[in-house]
This record gives C-alpha cells, structure tokens and sequence, in this order.
C-alpha cells in the first residue's frame, strides 16, 4: 500500500548520521494519540536534539504498509526484507522509458517554494520517488493518448486531483494513508503512497459522482481569468454573486498549483492574483487594491439592489479590516454576517492564529451610493474571543432589524 521512507540526521553535538524513523516517533496503543517527536536523544551520545535545528542528510526506506489476507484484511506496517530492498534498489537504478513523458521545470522562488528549494528539491520530478515518478508518467502517457476524448478528461482530471498525495511532500501518519496540505513542507518522515492503488481510489470516487448525480439540463459557462476583468459579462446581467476570495497571505494559491500547472504545461498568469506575497511583491495595500478592483467588476455586472456573498477567512485584525474596506469601496454594504463552522469547536478557532475551523460569510448589497462601512461594528479581537462574538451577534441583530426581509 506504501513505503515509509525518513531522512537520515547529523547530531550537532557527535556529527554522527541516524535515521530519524528509529528515534523520532512516539507511538501510543491509539494511532491518533502517536505523534512524531520534536526533542528525541541522539542514539550515538545521548545529546537532546531538537529535530529543527538538525541538519538533513538523505531518504531511506524504513518500513512497508501492506493488507495481508485472512479472515479480514488487516493492515500492517512492518521493516522492510531482503525482497523490498532489492525491489526499491532496482527500480532506483532503472531509466524511465523515453516515450514517458513527466515535467522536469525549475520550481521557481516563492514563498512556500523555499521550503522544497531548501531541501534541494529544484525541479518539478524531484518532487517524487523515482517509482512514483514512473508510474505518474505512465498513467498520463496513458491517459493523454486515450482514444475516448470524454473519457480522456476525465482520466486527466482523476490524475490531476492526486495532487500532493503521491509527492514527497506527503507527511507519514499513524492512521495510514496521506493528506494534501496548502504548502510544501518537506517531511522528515514521508509516506510513498502506492500510485496505482490512489489513482484507483480517486477514480472510484469520481466515476460513482458522475453515475449518481441528478443527470438535469443544466447551462453552464466556465472560465478562467482575472476577476478584475470580467468582460464577457454585460453590465447588470447577474442576479446574485458567491465568491470565496484569498485571505490575505494564508495560501499563496499559484505556487501551490505549480505540480499540477507543469503537468498540464498551462501557468497561472499572477499578475493580478490578489494575496499578500513579499516575492511578488504584493503588500496589503496591493492585496487591498486588487480586491476592490475585482468587487468593482463584480456591482457592475450585478442588478441593482442584488446580493454578493463572500466567505472570508482569516484571524488578522489587518487582513480583516482590508476587506471590509474594499467591499465598501467597490460600492457594496454588508448587511449581515454567519459562521459557517466546516469542523465542529469553539469560536475560539475563528480568531485564533491559524485557525481552520470557522469561515465568516459576509451577505452584501449593491448599493447606489459608496459609502464608507464602519468599520468598528466588527472588529476581530485576537485577545478575547468573547467580545468578537458580542460584537458580531450585535451586527447581525442590527441589520436584521433594519432588513426584515433579509434572511
């Protein structure tokens, strides 16, 4: 099912390499409660070392996950044989056939691209194990020559939605299996997912989508571009507007589509992508600039009187006073506010540092004159979590009364 494979590390104190599988897990009766060290001994000398400041040698194969048959199926992850190191050994050492195509681009400088780059992580195919690598080229050589073009896009889109899950950013976990994180942390423990087995998954699951969803006439328009610019849309032609804009500097969205752009050999153009980013040099007056830009697009092409809602997520003061006023300054009021909680907890998540708990859902009306929003209404107070919800309840209840009809 996959291979665990762990970077080795130099003591600072006797310059002798370990691997750090052998000292650095913590493992409980549970596999939620197991967690890997941050401070572990050094074997050689007994040191206490802190895994940040260690400096990081290579990659070695440190155990098998694998079902094996009997009454049940029941996972195991053992140490690696005789068998799987000469397996892994000659899959290294062998040359992927010419006619397999895999992106080989240089990741460029980035705010979460300095992690891998540190790493030596330079180009796009060192982002996997040889054999992932191997059967990802494989499987797009496969998909991009299939005859069927309907069924073609969609073999390219069950690829493309693997994302980091058969990277070497792929974090080991207790519980098995890997997630896909928004940044590009290089673990010191990495979880090499079986390519074959996740892309099956993965297609599982889109094809029961497409055999159970209602099968309805249905128009759609899709497309890609800045929403600074919406000009394919008439002036006044939209009812109502959803939109989930990025907040602030917590996901720096072109860098983290840069695997799955090279795959596909299109690149985002990020002229105009509204974030906070020192390498692209985009300050929150920029971020400020360009988000009042794309809701200025958004009330012109909206009907009078119609509605934008936007979710909105971040636990800074700064960022959060940015987007109210460039809502306000496109021409929009906010009449009223909702927590959407995606996972159950406090409020407390909401303006913690961080937090993924809660996004604010922000319900504005286009209004005919621009006026300045008070700000003060809804401030976000990163010291009590208590006044944040006094104030935003008292928002709510404010517009609600003044707009009976809103809800």
């Amino acid at each position: 099912m996959y291979t665990v494979w762990s970077y080795g590390l130099i003591c600072n104190h006797c310059q002798q390499e370990f691997i750090f599988w052998d000292v650095g897990r913590d493992e409980k009766p549970s596999v939620k409660e197991s967690k890997i060290k941050k401070e572990f001994n050094c074997p050689h000398c007994n040191s206490l070392l802190k895994k940040r400041n260690l400096k990081r040698t290579q990659r070695y194969p440190v155990a098998i996950g694998y079902k094996c048959c009997g009454h049940r199926l029941k996972e195991s992850c053992v140490p690696l044989d005789s068998f799987d190191h000469h397996l892994i050994d000659s899959i290294e050492s062998s040359l992927i056939p010419e006619n397999l195509w895999f992106p080989q681009n240089k990741i460029p400088v980035g705010v979460n691209t300095r992690q891998p780059i540190s790493a030596g992580i330079n180009t796009i195919d060192q982002c996997y194990t040889h054999r992932a690598l191997y059967a990802m080229a494989f499987l797009w050589n496969e998909a991009s020559n299939w005859p069927d073009k309907e069924i073609r896009e969609k073999l390219l889109f069950t690829l493309t939605s693997l994302y980091q899950r058969v990277t070497v950013f792929s974090e080991f976990r207790f519980w098995g299996g890997s997630g896909n994180t928004a940044n590009f942390n290089v673990p010191t423990i990495m979880n090499e997912q079986n390519v074959f087995q996740t892309f099956q998954r993965k297609a599982a699951t889109i094809s029961w989508y497409f055999r159970e969803s209602a099968h309805i006439p249905r128009t759609v328009q899709v497309s890609t571009q800045s929403a600074c610019s919406l000009s394919q849309l008439p002036n006044k032609s939209i009812d109502y507007v959803f939109t989930d804009p990025p907040f602030g500097s917590n996901i720096n969205y072109s860098e983290m589509n840069l695997i799955w752009e090279s795959w596909l050999q299109q690149w985002t153009d990020n002229t105009e992508e509204a974030i906070v980013n020192s390498v692209q040099g985009k300050s929150y007056e920029d971020y400020q600039n360009l988000l009042t830009k794309a809701f200025m697009e958004i009330k012109r092409v909206l009907k009078d009187k119609s509605w934008l809602t936007v979710a909105f997520h971040n636990s800074s003061e700064k960022v959060w006073m940015v987007i109210q006023k460039a809502l306000a300054d496109a021409g929009f009021e906010i009449k009223g506010t909702q927590i959407f909680d995606k996972k159950h907890g406090t409020f407390k998540m909401f303006v913690s540092d961080n937090a993924v708990g809660y996004d604010l859902i922000l319900h504005c009306q286009k209004i005919d004159n621009i006026q300045l929003y008070p700000q003060k209404n809804i401030q976000i107070n990163q010291n009590n979590d208590q006044i944040v919800q006094q104030n935003i309840i008292k928002f709510i209840k404010k517009y609600l009364a003044q707009e009976k009809k809103f809800y």
